[in-house]
């Protein structure tokens, strides 16, 4: 028998790489969630000045306008969702050529329509100052911004995906804070000026930023037959995105204005801000892993091992949310009561809103429907999700409940969404180690 010693060199260097790893990884979500408590923070207090020198006539003149931005979205044609979920499974594969035709695919589609639609909105904005309605033209210059941003700043971020390239993210929100609070001081002298401005200033910077320090540069391409396929594929799965952000937001609203009229509108959105606020740290951490879980789907092509990667970052995403939803349930009451007197009405709101950051937290393994494109579990979760929301506040509000009937609705609803979403991919992993014939793609065309 021969004995050989051990040999620890490899152990030890692959040891320290998975440590630097961890506090490369730890750096990164710190950056995040820092750079958007900053930015939260700063909008705050720039929404504070601005409602000082902006009347709700001047600022609800501007916000309608924000409609042709909102319908922009449609324009990418779900193009976006597509390309973040198939750039890093590409990468995993190890098909790096064909990962940047897809990204460049996305580019070209991207600055074709923000070029031609905020061609459409210069034409608008010139034409009105020539008539010599500045304010009008103000209001179209936002949406030529605003589309711009929309358009082709939402491709910029589905190309960001290391830990090094999301730090770059964090630094382009914290520039855009920034931003936003060097043009506070105009208020004082010229304020509807100063509203213009910023409404565009963070974002322009953020988005130019972005571009200068974009991961991957490619050139125009934009071939019929695989941009149909993309798009026919990203549809798909922005059909139950649709569903679960926009029409959910959209019944959010209309039911909290039918059952508590304007002032539980506000009560809800000074909530929800505060939630989001609260949950940073958890979006931090999903936003950096949702791209090393597809990535490494890519690599592997199995469910299982990715939905064991997604375990631990989960587990320790609850565990926070819960330290501190918790923390902010205990604290926040007597904050708002003696910093914003006015919204203590919506405290039990919050109360019950800060049950999202588990949610929040747990969506990381959800993201695999995405990655598997399983469409129709998605569209499913989704729809049931939103009519479980709708149920369960008619039927609170029919035993008397007003605001809080909404405001329970939302959370269960969004539980609903996120257990029918789990499930299937329950259901899925189990068909798959049973069959093993039975590819995770097979069913989903």
């Amino acid at each position: 028998m021969i004995f050989r010693p051990l040999s620890t060199g490899g152990h030890l260097v692959r040891l320290r790489n998975a440590m630097a790893g961890r506090k490369s990884t730890v750096k990164t979500i710190g950056m995040i969630a820092s750079a958007d408590l900053i930015a939260t923070a700063l909008g705050i207090i720039g929404s504070l000045v601005q409602a000082r020198f902006i009347s709700p006539g001047d600022l609800g003149y501007i916000r309608k306008y924000s409609v042709v931005s909102n319908y922009a979205v449609f324009l990418t044609l779900g193009l976006y969702i597509i390309l973040q979920r198939e750039y890093p499974v590409l990468i995993g594969r190890g098909e790096q050529e064909k990962a940047r035709r897809v990204v460049a695919i996305g580019q070209s589609w991207s600055l074709l329509v923000s070029g031609v639609v905020c061609g459409g909105l210069i034409l608008v904005c010139i034409g009105q100052l020539l008539e010599g309605d500045w304010r009008e033209a103000s209001a179209w210059f936002i949406q030529i911004v605003s589309v711009w941003t929309a358009i082709y700043g939402g491709y910029l971020m589905c190309t960001f995906r290391s830990g090094q390239e999301f730090e770059q993210v964090a630094k382009s929100g914290f520039l855009a804070s920034i931003a936003g609070i060097v043009v506070l001081p105009l208020f004082a002298v010229w304020p509807f000026a100063a509203m213009v401005l910023r409404s565009v200033a963070g974002s322009l910077v953020s988005s130019i930023y972005q571009h200068r320090v974009r991961p991957v540069k490619v050139g125009w391409c934009l071939p019929l037959g695989e941009f149909y396929g993309l798009v026919k594929r990203g549809m798909r799965l922005f059909a139950g995105t649709y569903v679960r952000y926009n029409f959910w937001l959209t019944f959010e609203i209309w039911l909290m204005l039918r059952y508590a009229g304007d002032a539980g509108v506000g009560l809800f959105t000074f909530s929800m801000m505060i939630v989001m606020a609260v949950g940073q740290l958890s979006t931090a951490v999903n936003q950096i892993f949702m791209p090393r879980l597809a990535q490494h789907f890519g690599k592997c092509g199995n469910l299982g091992e990715c939905l064991r990667m997604s375990l631990k970052p989960t587990i320790i995403n609850v565990l926070t949310a819960v330290f501190f939803s918790g923390l902010a349930w205990l604290i926040l009451p007597a904050v708002i009561s003696f910093a914003f007197p006015k919204y203590t009405p919506a405290i039990p709101i919050l109360n019950v809103l800060l049950l999202d950051t588990i949610n929040v937290a747990m969506s990381l393994p959800v993201y695999m429907v995405t990655v598997l494109e399983d469409y129709r579990a998605q569209t499913a979760a989704a729809v049931v999700g939103l009519a479980v929301f709708i149920l369960v506040a008619y039927g609170l509000h029919f035993l008397g409940l007003k605001e809080m009937s909404v405001v329970w609705g939302t959370i269960i609803g969004r539980f609903a969404f996120v257990i029918i979403s789990l499930a299937s991919l329950g259901v899925r992993h189990i068909r798959l180690k049973r069959n093993k014939s039975l590819t995770l793609g097979s069913d989903f065309a």
